[in-house]
């Protein structure tokens, strides 16, 4: 298994005067889960997560599309192991 994924965003955006077009997002090792178990609320976990694995500032992450967070939250439950019907059922929410 591969230990990254690259997600090409469907929707790009601009942080900072520099476009996004894509995420490179590495697995996660046990300090990245340590440190996301300190966050309480759910969503607010998720964006610090991705950003960490994904290398790239959480305020940047305030630009994303849904579609493509959620996109993008599926490859990091899929190196945890979580299963994509389980990651949509999360955000169903």
């Amino acid at each position: 298994m591969s230990h990254s994924e690259t997600y090409e965003l469907k929707y790009p955006f601009t942080h900072k005067g520099e476009e996004v077009t894509e995420l490179t997002i590495r697995r996660p090792k046990l300090r990245d889960l340590k440190k996301a178990d300190k966050v309480k609320d759910e969503l607010t976990k998720s964006i610090s997560m991705l950003a960490d694995l994904a290398e790239i500032e959480p305020a940047a992450l305030d630009e994303m599309d849904p579609e493509d967070f959620n996109n993008a939250s599926v490859i990091v439950a899929r190196f945890l192991g979580v299963s994509e019907e389980e990651i949509q059922k999360r955000f169903a929410r």
